[in-house]
Order: C-alpha cells, then sequence, then structure tokens
C-alpha cells in the first residue's frame, strides 16, 4: 500500500474503531497520535474540520480525508507512515469463517482467494 494510502486508511479505521466503546486504548492512542501529526498546531481550520468530520461519521467520505492528507503535506511523511502503520496494527481485523460444506450455490472467499470444493475435491 503507498504511503498516501496507507495515512488515509489508518484514519478512516482509526475513526471507526475509535469512537466504539470497545475500542481499545492501543487504538485511540495510535489514532491520536496520528491524528496530531496531520493537524498539527491545529492553524489549519480545514484539516481540523475534515478530521472532527470523520470522526463524527467515520469513512462518510473519503475524498474530505484525503484532501486533509494532501492539504497537511503529510501524504509522503516517514513518520506519518510509522504512525499510519501503528493504527492498522491496534484495530483487530475480522476474521469471518463460515462452514459452508453442505451449502450448495454459496460463493465464499477469504479477501480475494475463492476456495471451490466439487466432491470433496478441492480447486484454488
Amino acid at each position: 500500500m503507498d504511503p498516501f494510502t496507507m495515512i488515509v486508511t489508518a484514519l478512516l479505521t482509526g475513526a471507526a474503531a475509535g469512537g466504539q466503546e470497545a475500542a481499545s486504548a492501543a487504538v485511540r492512542d495510535a489514532y491520536g497520535a496520528l491524528r496530531r501529526r496531520i493537524s498539527g498546531d491545529g492553524a489549519d481550520m480545514e484539516v481540523a474540520a475534515a478530521l472532527e468530520a470523520n470522526e463524527s461519521c467515520a469513512g462518510g467520505d473519503r475524498a474530505v480525508v484525503e484532501a486533509a492528507v494532501r492539504r497537511a503535506g503529510v501524504g509522503d511523511d516517514v513518520e506519518g507512515q510509522v504512525l499510519a502503520q501503528r493504527v492498522l496494527d491496534a484495530v483487530p481485523s475480522k476474521q469471518v469463517f463460515n462452514d459452508l460444506r453442505h451449502a450448495q450455490g454459496v460463493h465464499a472467499g477469504d479477501g480475494g482467494t475463492v476456495n471451490i470444493t466439487f466432491h470433496n475435491n478441492t480447486y484454488q
């Protein structure tokens, strides 16, 4: 993932996860550090407003978050990348497995990989 996309994804993911009561302190801390890196001293009101809007409706407008990251000039920032990776590492990923061995007419996959079984033979 390129640095700009990583930072934007971390902002969207961190805001969504941080707003949940069950969010860990690690998620909140990592997101807060990334937010402070992007908003700086808070003098740029457009960046601050975009981040606040993302927190009130996480993932609501990706384009606004992307514009804020561009405006803040942190798209290629190494420290921003490190903080973004911390957010992404702290947010728990959902791993869902459904036992569909006896189902018919079902298409199931795990992030792009689809396993199809016919008569106990598996093809990928």
